[in-house]
């Protein structure tokens, strides 16, 4: 090689330069084994981040069991990071108030400088809170919070329901399903294959054939049932006396606004007036007697007369200010099965034990389950119900319930 060639390539080599030692990194905060096993405990083992929940001590694809959680600071460790503060960082750094268990996904979101502004420290707090609430409440359950959860449906002027199982275990909290699925009488598919002659009449039968194979198997108790029921009136009220008043039940509402069932019940109301009861100053005995329910809706009493005659006894419960939405909360149910029950105590006395009674309903479903159910098989007469025709604007005779003879 000549000495101009072996200059050349001596020029083409370039110096390696020295790597730069990597940044170090600041140490992570030891949280205490002591405050990991609480915050553990306090998630049951879940990811505290909402609507997420995720089991953290077991993979859902591979099922290997392992530790896959990130204990994450609400206030960030370090004043610079996500959250950070130049005193409650410090201060806050092992305190269990300040952190959250979640899942690797959310740890890491959480972590996230650039998602500061949207995952606040007040928001993560109500997500810390509100898991942290519902494991305790649900972990508190007792034995004796067990319930039979009973879905009854039937289609009303033609249009079928269906109700989730999901959202009826939701209501029924701090109780439990004694159940791994809800107890169901669905009458869904039975109503359109029936003729207008026998149409009550059969729907009657099925109901109480489905409800005896239910609740009258031998050695099986129903000491306590919540139910849930979107079914025309007449079979409401009949339900309400198969159940009777032995047996402990829990009555819910489907609320329109939130398409839920759970009750929303406010104190304040436990001494408010929400109903005002009408009864004749005196009894006619030769004409028929007439039970008017106005909850939510008015029912005229010329709708009645018309049908029963001029000299018809009205004993009338309503609701001082009748709605759809009027049976907002368990305590103002409460309250009509006081009202009803002392209603009937009224007519019994003036009606006797052997005339029927005609009852006319514009009632939520729990309200008509709750007239069945304070009916006396011994002590009332039969009861008429009726069911509204919408095409009409008037009532015809449905089911004739709670008849002993």
């Amino acid at each position: 090689m000549s000495a101009v060639t072996k200059a050349k390539a001596v020029t083409l080599v370039k110096p390696v330069k020295a790597a730069k030692p990597a940044k170090k990194q600041k140490n992570r905060v030891a949280i205490p084994a002591k405050t990991q096993y609480e915050l553990w405990a306090k998630a049951g083992g879940r990811c505290e981040f909402r609507g997420c929940n995720k089991i953290l001590y077991l993979d859902e694809l591979t099922k290997a069991r392992d530790n896959l959680a990130l204990i994450s600071h609400i206030i960030a460790a370090e004043e610079d990071g996500p959250r950070g503060h130049a005193t409650e960082s410090k201060r806050l750094v092992k305190d269990i108030s300040n952190l959250m268990l979640t899942c690797r996904e959310h740890g890491k979101i959480i972590d996230t400088k650039e998602y500061e502004g949207l995952y606040t420290v007040e928001l993560l707090r109500q997500h810390k809170k509100e898991h942290e609430d519902r494991i305790n409440l649900l972990t508190g359950i007792q034995e004796d919070a067990k319930t039979h959860v009973l879905i009854f449906q039937a289609p009303i002027a033609g249009r079928p329901f269906g109700i989730e199982d999901s959202l009826a275990f939701q209501a029924i909290l701090p109780k439990y399903p004694a159940d791994k699925d809800c107890l169901r009488i669905d009458l869904s598919n039975v109503a359109a294959k029936e003729t207008k002659e026998n149409f009550w009449t059969f729907l009657s039968s099925v109901l109480c054939d489905e409800f005896n194979q239910i609740f009258n198997h031998r050695g099986k108790h129903f000491p306590h049932v919540s139910l849930f029921a979107l079914a025309p009136i007449p079979l409401l009220v009949q339900l309400g006396t198969l159940l009777g008043d032995k047996r402990t039940v829990d009555l819910y509402q489907r609320h329109r606004l939130t398409g839920g069932w759970k009750w929303q019940d406010a104190p304040e109301e436990l001494h408010e007036v929400f109903y005002e009861v009408s009864v004749p100053t005196q009894h006619n005995a030769e004409g028929d007697t007439a039970i008017i329910l106005s909850i939510s809706g008015e029912i005229p009493r010329s709708l009645v007369s018309d049908m029963l005659g001029p000299e018809t006894n009205f004993y009338q419960l309503s609701a001082i200010e009748p709605g759809l939405d009027f049976l907002s909360t368990r305590n103002k149910l409460s309250l009509f099965g006081y009202e009803f029950r002392e209603l009937l105590q009224s007519i019994r006395k003036n009606n006797g034990h052997e005339k029927p009674i005609h009852l006319f309903c514009a009632t939520p479903a729990p309200v008509a389950v709750e007239c069945g159910r304070a009916l006396l098989p011994k002590s009332d007469p039969p009861i008429i119900v009726y069911d509204f025709i919408k095409e009409s604007g008037g009532f015809q005779p449905a089911l004739q319930i709670n008849d002993c003879r």
